[in-house]
């Protein structure tokens, strides 16, 4: 097929994609796929090209040639309640104070949001929290226990390959 020189144009086109956010790539990529199908690329090379699946293509072909648009319809479900701004005050405060948590970030920056849609940005910014591990305070009896381990291995080198042994074993050495 003669489109086959403007593979170089749909390359260069394609990295120029890659630098929009996502919902200007998604229309941008959309309509790519109409342009390089007008200029007579098939299916089967607009996918293999931009690499999405033929199903994709031809969906956003056949919307194209039915209706024109290539926009996402409206959809069910609550409007996002955090603008731009706000999710990228959210993720400044995270770098700067990155041992806090959600309700303290929300006091923080005064926003009239729930903790839950808080950890939902941080989530989609690859961002979890994991609380730091506990590690359990030792009793007397441990003390004692370590302090006797100490007291009897004191003399043995770096090299000593000795069994440590839990109090419910027999003593071998």
């Amino acid at each position: 097929m003669s489109g086959h020189t403007s593979i170089r144009h749909s390359e260069v086109i394609i990295s120029a994609v890659l630098v929009m956010d996502r919902a200007q790539r998604n229309v941008a990529q959309r309509g790519q796929i109409i342009g390089m199908w007008d200029a007579g690329f098939r299916v089967a090379e607009i996918a293999a090209l931009i690499g999405i699946s033929k199903p994709t293509v031809r969906r956003w072909v056949r919307r194209w040639q039915e209706s024109g648009n290539l926009l996402n319809l409206p959809r069910c479900g609550a409007p996002r309640k955090t603008t731009p701004d706000d999710e990228q005050r959210i993720l400044n405060e995270v770098r700067n104070n990155p041992h806090t948590n959600a309700c303290a970030l929300r006091e923080a920056l005064n926003l009239n949001l729930s903790a839950d849609t808080i950890r939902r940005r941080l989530h989609q910014s690859g961002i979890h929290h994991h609380p730091p591990a506990i590690k359990p305070k030792l009793k007397e009896r441990h003390r004692e226990a370590r302090l006797q381990f100490a007291r009897q291995h004191v003399h043995n080198d770096l090299t000593y390959s000795g069994r440590v042994i839990f109090s419910d074993e027999k003593t071998f050495c």
